[in-house]
């Protein structure tokens, strides 16, 4: 017979996983509740949120993700043909300045120089009185001034183009700017000038005339100024280096094109639409988890917590125990282990409940208790009424083995630890008393089998023995 504690089957403590207020309890003390039914709730407004913010960026990455498996590929081979079309042009840019910079300078000088001769000579003639060839002569020079300021003109588009793409200096496009001004005004002089021829010359046209020739004079200086200067080498430099520029930009859109930079760039929206959705999943957990569920089916032996309390996740809200079956918990010393084993059936006798209940043995103990020498030993009981309550007492029979003709002593005479194999009994003889080492056996209530030390018939003190002495005479009371 075995003595021992009834406890629970299972026994757990409910610890919210998130932190928050509280602001729904479905359940109080002695409630009954089955495995996963919501016992509280936790604010969940900012979770909800999240999974709503969780959403939107899931939804962005997986569109970001469609158009780089689209559009990735497409977009680098487009910008290897832009890249193309940018070097190719800054060539021909190139081309054009080389091809206008020089002769157009070259073309300046003879120009003015013609026009002053041109002026001149009608000076002179002017001076001297016209004739017809002085007229055709003057008709001639009005048609070149005409010619010249068409050409003008166009230079100045083609320059005003060239300078918008970048291709030739601010300087470059003035100087065109200023020949065609030239130009203008030496076709206003040539129109003079064959007017004058045809009128007559009066001393303000001859005045106006000389003013004229002044005025071509300064225009052949400013284009051999320009000539001397060089300017168009600035323009072709400026070219050159727009050149290399596109060609640096050619060469990485290639490499860029080689390397299938949009393999990479597929692969980093992949990972981003993959760590959107696990974000998205975290915040449903969370807010999933802003319910707390039963982790058994049993009875809700505790609440830690009231309505608006705060739940943290390192204190318990809820102890949950599940009696439907219960265990009863006993020390077995070490002499009897070799007589038990799982599954064996037993008796238990419950104070307060009359009728005794059967069990099995469901667990023994690997490890004996070291002081005691004892291990643990527990029997499950069904209990389906759940009359049986965590804490009773409990006294256990286990049937092991019959012993005939065995020696039976009360265990209130033992000497010692009650549950050791080894104990000390006072054997009276003649009215003294004798301390004899005995080996006991089997237990049963207050009774204890005796192996050996002692032989049926012999007189054992069961009071007072604890504070006898070997050789003590004593006077036996209840014999």
């Amino acid at each position: 017979e075995l003595s021992g504690t009834i406890q629970a089957e299972s026994q757990v403590n409910v610890f919210p996983k998130i932190a928050g207020r509280i602001i729904k309890l479905n359940v109080d003390e002695g409630d009954t509740v089955r495995k996963d039914t919501p016992l509280a709730t936790i604010e969940r407004e900012e979770l909800e949120l999240a999974v709503q913010q969780a959403e939107a960026t899931l939804e962005a990455a997986e569109t970001a993700y469609s158009q780089a498996r689209q559009l990735a590929e497409v977009r680098v081979h487009t910008q290897v043909k832009q890249a193309k079309a940018q070097f190719r042009a800054a060539e021909i840019g190139l081309q054009q300045v080389v091809d206008l910079s020089e002769i157009r300078t070259v073309t300046q000088i003879d120009q003015a120089q013609a026009a002053l001769e041109s002026l001149v000579a009608n000076l002179e003639k002017i001076k001297s009185g016209a004739r017809d060839e002085d007229r055709r002569q003057a008709q001639a020079g009005l048609s070149q001034a005409e010619a010249n300021l068409a050409n003008a003109r166009s230079n100045h588009t083609r320059m005003l183009q060239l300078f918008e793409n970048g291709a030739i200096s601010q300087q470059s496009l003035e100087g065109a700017k200023t020949q065609l001004d030239i130009a203008v005004a030496q076709h206003k002089i040539a129109s003079e000038q064959l007017l004058l021829i045809d009128n007559g010359a009066r001393p303000e046209d001859i005045q106006a005339m000389e003013a004229q020739v002044q005025q071509a004079e300064a225009s052949l200086r400013l284009a051999q100024t320009q000539a001397s200067t060089k300017t168009w080498e600035k323009d072709i430099e400026l070219a050159k280096s727009q050149v290399e520029t596109a060609r640096a930009g050619l060469i990485s859109a290639e490499a860029l094109e080689n390397a299938k930079s949009w393999e990479a760039e597929i692969t980093s929206a992949k990972t981003a639409y993959t760590q959107a959705e696990v974000a998205l999943r975290l915040a449903q957990k969370r807010l999933k988890d802003a319910t707390i569920h039963a982790p058994i089916s049993g009875i809700i032996s505790k609440r830690h917590l009231d309505l608006g309390g705060m739940a943290v996740p390192t204190a318990p809200l809820f102890e949950i125990v599940s009696i439907d079956t219960v265990k009863a918990s006993v020390d077995v010393i070490e002499a009897q282990l070799s007589e038990l084993q799982l599954k064996q059936q037993a008796t238990i006798e419950i104070d307060g409940i009359e009728t005794p209940m059967s069990g099995s043995i469901v667990f023994i103990s690997p490890t004996l208790e070291v002081m005691r020498r004892t291990a643990k030993v527990e029997i499950l009981i069904d209990n389906p009424e759940g009359t049986i309550k965590p804490g009773m007492f409990a006294k256990v029979t286990v049937p092991v083995k019959v012993h005939t003709d065995a020696i039976i002593i009360s265990r209130a005479s033992l000497i010692g630890d009650t549950n050791a194999k080894s104990q000390n009994v006072f054997v009276i003889e003649d009215g003294v008393s004798q301390r004899r080492p005995v080996e006991v056996g089997l237990l049963r209530g207050g009774e204890a089998e005796v192996l050996s030390g002692i032989t049926e018939g012999e007189a054992i003190v069961i009071a007072g023995q604890h504070s006898l002495k070997d050789g003590e005479t004593v006077r036996v009371v209840n014999p």
